[in-house]
């Protein structure tokens, strides 16, 4: 009796071990079951996230690379517009006030070169004068026209070449003109001395002879 006693408590608690150890195992294999779909579910997460990044670094890679070279064109542009406003085009060189320029200033210098006699001393020192002056001024019309027409010292669209070519044209003119009714006038004077001295040799002449 005391045997029976002792034994049903026995296989009661083999029987709740048995229930226990089995217990554990099944749920030890669901947890397991459970840890792989979710080591599985990291992976999947991981591989689309590589995807999303490696698409993302190529998005952002081609976009660098598209506004690098459209900012290597636009330089380009700029450096292209920046050497030709360097660049007088042959609208500017060509133009006939070129020329002309150089006409005035050929004239100016021949004119101011020729020998005026018959001068008193005031005279020739004021027209020495004058004519430092005007050729002064020449030499710097000839000195910007130069710039002008040099390329890479001006910095200019045409029409801004075109409008300074006028310019420079309309200055030249002027002293070409002036140059014209000074000398002029000086050799109206220079006759006018010698009508005079004339004159005094004709009353002297005549004095003489009476």
């Amino acid at each position: 009796m005391a045997s029976i006693k002792y034994i049903a408590p026995f296989i009661l608690l083999a029987a709740t071990s048995t229930q226990a150890q089995s217990f554990s195992l099944g749920d030890l294999f669901g947890q397991a079951s459970k840890q792989k779909n979710y080591y599985l579910q990291q992976i999947a997460a991981y591989n689309m996230l590589e995807s999303e990044l490696k698409q993302g670094y190529n998005v952002m890679k081609n976009g660098l690379d598209g506004i690098r070279d459209i900012n290597t064109a636009e330089l380009n542009a700029h450096t292209a517009y920046y050497i030709a406003l360097k660049t007088p085009s042959s609208s500017v060189k060509n133009n006939s006030q070129v020329k002309d320029i150089f006409t005035y200033q050929t004239y100016i210098s021949s004119a101011f070169s020729q020998p005026y006699t018959d001068l008193t001393a005031d005279e020739s020192n004021y027209v020495q004068s004058v004519k430092i002056a005007v050729l002064i001024d020449c030499n710097k019309d000839l000195t910007d026209l130069q710039s002008l027409l040099a390329t890479g010292k001006l910095q200019m669209s045409d029409d801004e070449r075109l409008k300074r070519l006028n310019a420079i044209h309309s200055s030249m003119l002027d002293k070409y003109e002036f140059s014209q009714s000074f000398t002029n006038s000086i050799k109206m004077l220079v006759i006018r001395h010698q009508q005079n001295a004339n004159d005094v040799q004709t009353l002297q002449a005549f004095y003489e002879n009476r």
